[in-house]
């Protein structure tokens, strides 16, 4: 899995990689020029740009005096600015105005932006170590860059936007909008949440020198590369019942398609025997839906006898999806969270129940994962959704904590969590899957991945990152605006 670290981490491993490792801060910085060059020329012709380097007075703005002294080097002759009291300039960045005033004097070096318009602007204003609100000249100099944006500009950030929090995501009411940025070492939280990731553009990672091993000390949010993102594999030597039993708890009075969404991803996902466990009146429409699904039923009252040998019968369990808050809804959700020693994936109107008692997920004895989306974590938790989209993070952190469940806090970027505090962040996925039943699809996928002997933490992460793909597939053929949640199922791979 690939690290994601904060503004803090980051520092740290670069001091560790300057200290105990002993690669000092001037090759790092050659090598984090030399990677947005890379970045750079892979986007455009540099030898045919007019270029401006726009530098703060840290080591951000020592990586872009580096950029300016390399495309000099290959005869492109870019114009630098420097903001900032020139006292308070970072050795680093003293440094390279040094080399580049030796090697390159007819490089423009100026205090204050040109009006000049250019192919090029390149934000070196603050890197990952931007901890205020961006004010007077350096304001200045983020409106010139998004206008020249606006203009046709190829806007490069170097690390990170400049005005995105790295550690968070949050952008301030001043903050660059990047065609593309180079992140240096390792990605940042901030690239991958939103609204960071949407000012970020098109982020391309670039190794500089620290050692893999030093940047995951103590990181403890991590995405997935692409090859891990797939099915556990299956044995020549099977049958149906080496894939897991899933019972999907789901469907009330009128709502079964829920429960057939539900129980179709998981078949879709693997599984190879999958029950139903539904209201009554759903029973010929779930049977004709999928015929291949083992359909048990209730009425106004459950048979907690029958209840009980679904739940002996199956490896995982999906409860939740159009379910309702009806008192048998509510009798079937806490029994099957009293009584099952398999993992237990709860969504959907199994949420909003267990909101008036979150204590009842304390008191399991299964592993039990929930799939909130916001309003839902806003309801089980008394935190405005505001609030809880500007900390998904903690927010699910917290939870997991709090009550000893696996979250998955379901947004345009899906963070899950351990009790533990581990994370990882899904960043596939796109806008055409906010769609009735995907959160359903989702659902069932997670618990037929858990049911094939996947813990709960990695079977959660992994489900959210199939569920993107599939929706990435399903949105390339037919268009956002066109998907359905079945749409969804056709593309798990």
């Amino acid at each position: 899995m690939i690290p994601v670290l904060n503004a803090s981490l980051m520092k740290a491993a670069d001091d560790i990689t300057q200290k105990e490792i002993g690669l000092h801060q001037e090759v790092l910085m050659e090598r984090a020029a030399m990677a947005a060059y890379q970045v750079l020329e892979d986007a455009i012709d540099v030898t045919e740009a007019s270029v401006l380097i726009i530098c703060g007075p840290g080591n951000n703005g020592g990586d872009g005096v580096a950029l300016a002294r390399i495309l000099s080097e290959r005869d492109c002759y870019p114009d630098v600015v420097v903001l900032g009291d020139k006292d308070k300039y970072s050795e680093g960045l003293k440094h390279q105005i040094d080399l580049l005033n030796k090697i390159y004097p007819e490089v423009k070096v100026m205090k204050e932006l040109p009006d000049a318009v250019y192919d090029v602007v390149v934000d070196a204003l603050f890197g990952i170590s931007l901890n205020r609100r961006i004010e007077g000249a350096f304001s200045d100099a983020v409106a010139y860059m998004n206008n020249a944006h606006e203009l046709g500009a190829f806007v490069l950030s170097l690390d990170i936007a400049s005005g995105v929090d790295a550690s968070t995501g949050q952008a301030g009411d001043v903050t660059v909008q990047a065609d593309r940025t180079v992140a240096f070492a390792s990605f940042k939280v901030g690239h991958l949440l939103f609204p960071g990731a949407m000012y970020s553009g098109e982020v391309t990672l670039k190794d500089i020198g620290i050692p893999s091993a030093v940047m995951e000390r103590g990181a403890d949010i991590h995405i997935f590369h692409d090859a891990e993102i797939a099915l556990p594999p299956r044995s020549p030597y099977t049958n149906k019942g080496s894939y897991g039993k899933i019972l999907v708890v789901a469907g009330s009075k009128g709502m079964a398609g829920a429960a057939v969404l539900c129980a179709e991803a998981a078949m879709r996902s693997g599984s190879g025997m999958v029950r139903i466990y539904t209201d009554e009146s759903n029973r010929q429409i779930v049977q004709t839906a999928l015929p291949e699904a083992i359909v048990s039923t209730y009425d106004k009252k459950i048979d907690k006898e029958a209840l009980q040998k679904a739940i002996d019968w199956c490896d995982a369990i999906a409860i939740g999806p159009g379910l309702s808050d009806s008192d048998p809804a509510r009798d079937i959700l806490k029994y099957v969270i009293a009584n099952s020693d398999v993992p237990v994936v709860i969504d959907a109107d199994a949420l909003n129940i267990i909101s008036s008692d979150a204590n009842m997920l304390a008191d399991a004895s299964a592993d039990i994962i929930i799939t909130p989306h916001l309003g839902e974590m806003a309801r089980l938790t008394g935190i405005g959704v505001d609030e809880i989209s500007k900390h998904l993070i903690s927010t699910a952190r917290d939870f997991s904590k709090s009550y000893g469940v696996i979250t998955v806090l379901k947004d345009a970027r899906t963070i899950t969590a351990s009790p533990k505090g581990d994370v990882i962040i899904n960043t596939n996925g796109n806008n055409g899957m906010a769609t009735a039943g995907s959160g359903d699809v989702l659902t069932g996928m997670i618990a037929s991945i858990r049911g094939r002997s996947t813990d709960s933490f990695m079977a959660a992460a992994l489900g959210c990152a199939l569920h993107g793909r599939a929706g990435d597939e399903a949105c390339a053929e037919l268009g956002a605006d066109h998907m359905l949640a079945g749409d969804i199922i056709k593309h798990i791979r």
